[in-house]
């Protein structure tokens, strides 16, 4: 008699599954204590000063002290809580680890910047009544988006006496904010409707109404003499701020939506916020090494600036910024300076790219390749390159690298998916990993999908920012290999 055919066995499919599914109960009220830890980071840090003064002030909480700076030669011991400022603008911490520098560091690199408005030089005019700041917009934008929303102003100067003078309007209860106007739809046909997206409205119709009260009226004065609304403000900075139309030409002025962080949706699973690109991923930087122990490998963060605009200047990721941390890092670790043990240390060095990107948005899926998309709530998101088109200013991670990062994530039990942002020959971005991976470091994404990118209110997943605290947390703290 013949046998019974058996069954074929179907060959394993690999499936993403929901991150919500795999997080344990007991692991929920760490959950939530970690986003509402973000949620007052976002809300608070709207500026790259601002994001540097809160982070110095928590982490010298957590007992983080001044890097000695190169050439002190000054050894630190395994545990040792260590930060560097550069020029106000970017920021490294680090915490030494048992193992010596040759076998490498590893390294997490963020960015602070965010799309914005700044203030032009010579900003303040009237005209119609109305007294406003001409501005030029900073990043990459949808400006259409910045209009009709509330603003408030981030104001740092420095006076002719050298004095620092630093505050913001319109974040307060009870503060004034300020808007860049509209046209009404009744009379925007042909002045607006006709235009293309990207010039629905343009860089110079970015003004911010500050004003609409005039000076009163002196002896010599009628209601036609011009400039009394221009005036009036120009009063309201010297008595309040003390500050000249002259001190607002030479100082640093920046306009974002003055709309809090909150939690979105009826289960409250998503955050809204202005900045989560890349802020979200310096909240979840900073509380993964604030929560680790003493590491295997020295665990250190960096937090640039100017990434949205190319990763220039002295605190982006193309300066000598970097080599300038990790050579700090290597002599404090070693003892030793020389360029050998430099290049040896940075040789060996891991490195997560952490950055936001653009998960599948079900309203507008036509933009992307759902087989190859994040997806919101689906964990870390491994980006194995990112650039654009044919892979233009790509740093793709080695089969190696990835391997190890395998390992990692499939240990911790941290749920993970892949994707890349949009469709070949439609989408595409870049970060700052393929500057890294000139160093000769090995580099890979590790994004966190973040909906509305560059918009004044995008979205995160509390389950994705969650998983992203604890796949740093455990890159930094233990090795794989």
């Amino acid at each position: 008699m013949a046998k019974k055919a058996e069954k074929a066995k179907s060959p394993a499919a690999f499936k993403v599954e929901c991150a919500w599914d795999k997080i344990k109960n007991s692991e929920l009220k760490l959950l939530e204590t970690r986003c509402k830890d973000y949620l007052e980071f976002i809300s608070r840090c709207k500026t790259e000063r601002g994001t540097i003064e809160f982070a110095e002030k928590l982490i010298n909480k957590a007992g983080f002290k001044p890097l000695a700076p190169l050439g002190q030669n000054k050894k630190l011991k395994p545990g040792s809580k260590v930060y560097f400022i550069n020029k106000s603008r970017a920021m490294g911490l680090a915490v030494i680890g048992k193992r010596p520098v040759s076998e490498g560091f590893r390294f997490i690199a963020a960015h602070h910047d965010v799309p914005r408005i700044d203030i032009k030089a010579q900003p303040l005019y009237e005209k119609h009544g109305l007294a406003l700041f001409k501005t030029h917009y900073y990043g990459g934008i949808k400006k259409f988006q910045w209009a009709a929303i509330p603003l408030s102003l981030h104001i740092f100067a420095i006076d002719r006496a050298g004095k620092n003078l630093s505050f913001v309007i319109g974040e307060k209860p009870g503060d004034p904010v300020f808007t860049i106007t509209d046209i009404a739809p009744h009379i925007g046909k042909k002045i607006q409707y006709e235009r293309k997206t990207a010039d629905v409205l343009a860089g110079e119709e970015l003004n911010i109404v500050v004003g609409n009260r005039p000076m009163p009226l002196s002896k010599d004065q009628t209601s036609e003499t011009p400039n009394r609304v221009k005036n009036a403000v120009l009063e309201y900075f010297e008595t309040n701020y003390h500050l000249t139309e002259e001190d607002i030409a030479w100082a640093e002025i920046r306009a974002v939506p003055a709309l809090a962080a909150s939690e979105v949706g009826f289960d409250r699973a998503l955050i809204g916020a202005y900045g989560h690109d890349d802020r979200a991923c310096v909240g979840a930087a900073l509380a993964a090494i604030t929560e680790m122990g003493i590491p295997e490998h020295t665990a250190a963060v960096m937090f640039y600036d100017k990434e949205e605009i190319g990763s220039a200047g002295p605190n982006g990721a193309q300066s000598m910024l970097t080599t300038d941390f990790l050579s700090m890092l290597t002599e404090a670790t070693s003892g030793d300076s020389s360029f050998a043990t430099i290049r040896t240390a940075i040789r060996a060095t891991m490195v997560l790219s952490a950055d936001t990107n653009a998960p599948i948005d079900p309203t507008f899926e036509g933009a992307y390749d759902p087989l190859n998309s994040g997806v919101v709530g689906k964990g870390v998101w491994i980006t194995k390159h990112s650039g654009s088109a044919g892979k233009s200013g790509s740093s793709e991670a080695d089969i190696e690298y990835l391997a190890y990062i395998r390992r990692l994530l499939s240990k911790e039990n941290i749920p993970y998916q892949f994707g890349e942002m949009g469709k070949v020959d439609e989408g595409g971005g870049g970060t700052v990993a393929y500057l890294l991976a000139n160093l000769n470091m090995n580099v890979v994404d590790i994004s966190l999908p973040t909906l509305s990118l560059h918009s004044p209110f995008e979205l995160i997943s509390k389950i994705d920012y969650h998983y992203s605290v604890s796949a740093y947390k455990a890159f930094l703290q233990n090795s794989y290999l």
